[in-house]
């Protein structure tokens, strides 16, 4: 005989909702406070998302509750999130090579004679200062910027210095 109810489904184990994930991802509302009760119940979520939300990221990013966990102290914001990770060694392996990658396209980029930049409220900057202000905007490391640096003067060749002319008398 068939019946009408519906079976209560039970949380899987190590399952999280949708709620907690973006309060994981994101931080606490701030219309509508934490869905946690407890720090402990906090940890206990992050751990079981933890792989999931930290494959989520994109390189060189962290969800909210990374910094309240594992990471405590001030968070950098967000346009330095990227760099501050990368000199404090929380990068893994792949990331690292995927941002240093991403940071060298961006400086081989401002090295051309030519390079400008539009700040977006009508001023163009030309040359040194369009380079500083590309280089700040891409978060790209001061210490990879000297190093690059110093690699692309090495490079460079040097102006020759204009020939003597040699006065040379032929004895004969």
């Amino acid at each position: 005989m068939p019946t009408e109810r519906v079976p209560l489904q039970r949380p899987r184990r190590g399952h999280v909702g949708p709620n907690v994930l973006q309060e994981l991802q994101y931080g606490p509302s701030p219309y509508l406070g934490s869905v946690f009760t407890s720090r402990a119940e906090l940890e206990d979520a992050w751990q079981r998302a933890r792989e999931r939300l930290m494959a989520m990221s994109n390189p060189g990013r962290r969800p909210a509750a990374f910094y309240e966990i594992e990471h405590p102290g001030v968070r950098r914001s967000y346009d330095t999130e990227r760099s501050d990770l990368w000199r404090k060694g929380l990068l893994t392996a792949e990331e690292k090579v995927t941002l240093e990658r991403e940071w060298k396209m961006e400086f081989q980029k401002a090295q051309a004679p030519d390079f400008s930049i539009n700040t977006g409220d009508g001023e163009v900057l030309h040359g040194e200062l369009a380079r500083i202000a590309h280089l700040k905007w891409a978060d790209v490391p001061y210490e990879l910027v000297r190093r690059w640096t110093a690699a692309v003067r090495r490079r460079r060749p040097r102006a020759e210095a204009p020939k003597k002319a040699l006065n040379v008398t032929s004895a004969g």
